[in-house]
């Protein structure tokens, strides 16, 4: 049964209040000294009210939300927020200290050269970052790896190891996906018999190692190709077995690319619906899923409710909003949509629920989902500028899925255009078994997106663009 949200705080009629509820909250971000001139100041007060600035009035929306931009002169400052709310006046006073002499940043560790011969093994849920840097969301990652790979580290950097992969190539690993060992990575690890098949759902691509070493996986839109890299390796094979007829793969090519990085190109005839990359013993498997049919009936979608759970709410709007709520609410409309048209729809969450990510990928990759799409309300920083509707994607194959839903949610009135965010370090958007996208609603930190997804008709209409998308996507295909 679909569970309803109920956004009692934000649909509060003003004419069902009385003088004795009038409240005001102003948003005092948690700082009294600031370094930039213009702030952002937000608030949340009975719906219906009239709200004012040092006197000069602002919009209030439906919700109660209320936001202005206030430029600070050098040193302190007041702002007073008035509400006025049937004859009843409620204040609230803003204080802040504008500087432009901001302190100095602290300097950056110093990484730690191993001096001593360290060796690690990759375990379960290990991935590859480019470099040391890192965000909210960690650092930038190359892909996913193997439980069980030898590695050879080289420098520390707090929680990561920089770790040598051949001659002149080094990635960065997260310590908690590591465990040391004794002995050293195997060199020049080469590859013996190679073979393409037909496995009825999925092609087969089984490369012959002496040992697992360390990959990286990419997908070429231009020539709708899967290229790994296998470090350390040497190409020792001088035949590859090909047992037609296949189904996504076209043909298979390989190259050594340097003295000791090996390339596999693996052609498709049209864009992959899924890979799985993974070893068995020391052979590497790369499971190419077939293209399903191009329709909604009878495809298995995997739909996300974001966030869940008392520790993960996500954003919360000035008026109360939960992001957690509006995703689940928004999550079982999406279902109840995709259902009309024949589809089969698994939910990751289908309560309050916290769940790892790793829990929700288990979920989709059990039901041998042949999509995820992933719903959340957005939030930033600066409430007054940054509004609008984006999806997110990481890989470059996933794009054209992400843009044709947004192009769709544009359609909706109001709604302006955040943008296609790629590359993105989101880690449902990590796997590569299936085709996903993050659509990213309205931001809750902006009262006019606010008040839009506030109201259960406007999120029913935008998970019905989100449909049309997936529709317009699914032809693009054929």
């Amino acid at each position: 049964m679909k569970k309803f949200i109920i956004c009692t705080l934000a649909l509060i009629p003003a004419l069902a209040l009385g003088q004795s509820d009038h409240s005001l909250t102003v948003d005092k971000w948690g700082r009294d000294t600031v370094y930039t001139k213009v702030q952002h100041v937000v608030g949340f007060t009975t719906p219906g009210s009239t709200v004012t600035f040092n006197g000069e009035a602002v919009k209030v929306y439906k919700t109660g939300s209320f936001g202005k931009k206030v430029e600070l002169s050098e040193g302190p400052n007041t702002i007073v927020v008035t509400s006025v709310y049937g004859g009843v006046s409620v204040s609230d006073t803003l204080n802040r200290f504008y500087t432009t002499d901001r302190p100095a940043r602290p300097q950056a560790d110093l990484p730690l050269t191993i001096t001593t011969s360290l060796y690690v093994e990759t375990t379960e849920g290990a991935y590859f970052n480019y470099g040391k840097g890192a965000d909210r969301l960690g650092g930038a990652k190359v892909c996913f790896v193997d439980a069980g790979i030898p590695l050879e580290v080289v420098e520390e950097y707090g929680n990561l190891y920089k770790v040598k992969v051949a001659e002149n190539k080094y990635f960065h690993i997260p310590k908690e996906y590591t465990s040391p060992i004794e002995d050293a990575p195997v060199r020049d690890v080469t590859t013996n018999n190679w073979s393409v098949t037909n496995m009825g759902d999925f092609d087969r691509v089984a490369i012959s190692l002496n040992t697992k070493h360390p990959y990286i996986f990419r997908q070429v839109l231009e020539d709708k190709s899967i290229v790994i890299d296998i470090y350390g390796a040497q190409c020792n094979s001088n035949w590859l077995t090909q047992r037609v007829p296949l189904g996504m793969v076209k043909y298979v090519d390989l190259e050594q690319v340097e003295y000791d990085v090996f390339r596999a190109k693996i052609f498709l005839n049209d864009y992959s619906w899924g890979t799985k990359v993974y070893y068995q013993g020391s052979t590497l498997m790369i499971d190419v899923k077939h293209q399903p049919e191009l329709t909604l009936k009878g495809m298995v979608i995997g739909v996300d409710a974001g966030r869940g759970g008392p520790s993960s709410t996500g954003a919360v709007s000035i008026s109360g909003l939960k992001e957690k709520e509006l995703n689940l609410d928004m999550a079982y409309t999406l279902k109840e949509e995709l259902e009309k048209k024949g589809a089969k729809v698994v939910l990751s969450r289908r309560d309050d629920s916290g769940m790892t990510m790793a829990e929700r990928k288990k979920i989709f990759l059990e039901n041998n989902v042949d999509l995820v799409i992933s719903i959340h309300c957005n939030a930033a920083g600066s409430p007054l500028d940054v509004k609008g509707s984006s999806t997110y994607y990481k890989y470059i194959h996933n794009r054209p899925l992400a843009e044709a839903i947004l192009l769709r949610t544009l359609e909706l009135e109001g709604v302006t255009n955040f943008g296609l965010v790629g590359n993105f370090n989101f880690s449902l958007n990590g796997p590569i078994e299936y085709p996903n996208v993050l659509v990213e609603t309205q931001f809750l930190s902006n009262p006019e997106d606010e008040e839009r997804i506030a109201d259960p008709a406007f999120r029913k209409a935008y998970m019905k663009k989100v449909i049309k998308g997936l529709e317009d996507y699914l032809k693009s295909q054929k």
